[in-house]
């Protein structure tokens, strides 16, 4: 009955979409459209968690405290102090973990890295995988029910923000010093054929068609369980183009940024294949295999290098066409015509909730987090400041372009470029040079520096009461995502039925700051730290003797 109503859901939403994939400008454009289209119909069809949403009732004022003023876990930290906390780092902002700085970091172009960051970046990626956070972070992208605001709408751009913040977050509980890169594909499609880009070489990517059996991301199984990745390098779709980058750089309204991108009958905005969403699919598209489905692309590693860059493009728009208030506070109109409410301003920022859409706008990522080295050019000389790159002055202005392995067309290249790596242009192809090539060094994972920390906590106080009397499933809009550990909606790596217990590593730390008297979420999840603690009752639901829902509840039984 359930597939009946989707199929239903979907022919409707369907029949009034304004788009018309056929009329996209290319071949790779077209399947962007379908696929936007494609999750916009499923979003339609799940609830979403916008503002509006109401707390179960209870006798008196309602005690949620919905976003809580202290983080419960590192992903919700917005500067290096909160950082350091969850790091189990010493000196706030000039935090130091295990003897290594934990800073601000300055995202670089991948090809900028230095050999050794390089190595360590493999590393630490390998180690995720290894212990499962990887692909736990990778599942997220796959879910439009969990995700709706990821893709075809306003929403896209702050989510994936938050996204690309988080898989950042676990490269640096591997190792401090590291950032997540950038991968420029401008500087791939600047050559005759990108394909022979050094890109898709052992030192970098790996292999660029088929199986990637070769590389630092060799043999990666996937989350759908296949035994590799995939790629079909080139085959359709393209890099990103200079052009692109200019129409987005001359937007003046932001619905043109922070697009409508699935409009349906009524939307007064017309679609437009040139927004943010749908340029950024063309590398999606190029790198072909796993990064071609929505459902599978972060199984590829290029792809949170890719939407690093699409970050960048947006914080350079932010930067050159908006004030800094205005950053924060412009977003187009909610309109169901346009968009599903999972796009909403205020909308919960689904997974990454208590986060809200508008969140994803805050100036305090890069005030705090991250910033951006400057795209490579060429007044940093003939090799663009790196080993992997150079200048190139013979199709017009110069612009740097990814240098090319062996067999590299580099016929064009007419004006004495170093186009080739680690080698000479003859007769049109790059040839090796005589010097021996060192092989990449077999990359081990390591332990992290610090383990992530669970997110499995009730957010209000009251979430016990509520589940004993079936709100998990008489209203679970709300509940599945307020009170996850009373509605099981996740597994606590700690005792949920000891009624005097801290749940959190941090609540003595917490409780020392005053936390206990302001944060309704401390008395729930640090019992022992705020002196919550049930010691006459035996309860397996959080009920906490001198909080209200206690007093509710044995009331109303």
């Amino acid at each position: 009955m359930k597939e009946t109503i989707l199929i239903f859901l979907l022919f409707v939403f369907s029949v009034n979409s304004q788009l018309d994939c056929s009329k996209a400008p290319t071949p790779a454009i077209r399947i962007i459209c379908n696929q936007i289209q494609r999750w916009d119909q499923k979003a339609r069809t799940t609830p979403s968690l916008s503002g509006d949403v109401k707390t179960p009732g209870i006798a008196g004022k309602a005690m949620a405290a919905e976003f809580s003023p202290i983080a419960s876990n590192v992903f919700q930290c917005m500067d290096i102090a909160c950082l350091c906390v969850f790091f189990r780092g010493t000196g706030g902002n000039n935090c130091v973990v295990q003897g290594r700085p934990l800073g601000k970091v300055i995202r670089k172009e991948y090809r900028m890295l230095s050999e050794d960051e390089r190595n360590r970046l493999h590393q630490a990626l390998r180690t995720m995988k290894t212990n499962g956070e990887y692909d736990r972070l990778a599942r997220v992208h796959a879910q439009y029910a969990e995700s709706g605001a990821a893709h075809s709408g306003p929403a896209f751009l702050p989510w994936h923000r938050e996204f690309v913040k988080r898989m950042e977050f676990l490269i640096r509980q591997v190792d401090p010093s590291l950032h997540l890169p950038y991968w420029d594909s401008t500087l791939d499609q600047n050559l005759p054929d990108s394909k022979d880009s050094i890109l898709w070489t052992n030192e970098f990517m790996g292999d660029p068609t088929g199986s990637v059996n070769n590389g630092p991301f060799r043999s990666w199984k996937t989350i759908e369980n296949k035994a590799t990745i995939t790629r079909a390098v080139g085959a359709q779709g393209k890099g990103y183009s200079e052009d692109e980058i200019n129409t987005m750089m001359s937007q003046t309204d932001i619905a043109q940024v922070l697009a409508f991108s699935a409009p349906q009958r009524g939307c007064p905005y017309q679609p437009n294949f040139n927004v943010p969403e749908y340029t950024h699919g063309n590398p999606h598209i190029y790198v072909g295999g796993d990064m071609l489905e929505t459902s599978t692309a972060a199984n590829d590693p290029i792809f949170w290098m890719h939407h690093s860059f699409v970050d960048l493009l947006w914080e350079q728009y932010r930067t050159t066409k908006q004030t800094r208030a205005t950053r924060e506070t412009a977003y187009p109109a909610d309109n169901r015509q346009c968009s599903s409410e999972h796009h909403f301003r205020a909308a919960f920022m689904r997974p990454f909730t208590p986060m809200r859409n508008a969140d994803g706008l805050s100036n305090m990522y890069t005030d705090n987090l991250y910033s951006y080295a400057p795209r490579p050019n060429c007044n940093a000389g003939p090799t663009c400041g790196s080993p992997y790159l150079f200048c190139d002055k013979s199709h017009g202005a110069p612009r740097c372009a990814a240098r090319m392995k062996p067999g590299g067309n580099c016929a064009s290249f007419t004006n004495g470029e170093p186009a080739c790596y680690q080698g000479t242009c003859q007769g049109g192809k790059c040839v090796a040079g005589s010097q021996t090539v060192t092989p990449p060094p077999t990359i081990q994972p390591t332990k992290p520096v610090v383990t992530v920390e669970t997110s499995c906590f009730n957010e209000n106080e009251c979430c016990g009461p509520w589940a004993t009397k079936g709100e998990c499933q008489k209203n679970p809009v709300y509940m599945n995502v307020w009170c996850k550990a009373s509605c099981r909606q996740c597994t606590p790596n700690y005792n949920i039925n000891d009624a005097c217990a801290d749940y959190h590593t941090d609540c003595a730390a917490w409780a020392k700051r005053g936390e206990c008297g302001k944060n309704k979420w401390m008395p729930e999840n640090c019992r022992r730290s705020c002196n919550t603690c049930i010691t006459q009752y035996s309860n397996p639901f959080n009920l906490h003797f001198n909080s209200k829902a206690f007093q509710f509840y044995y009331t109303v039984h």
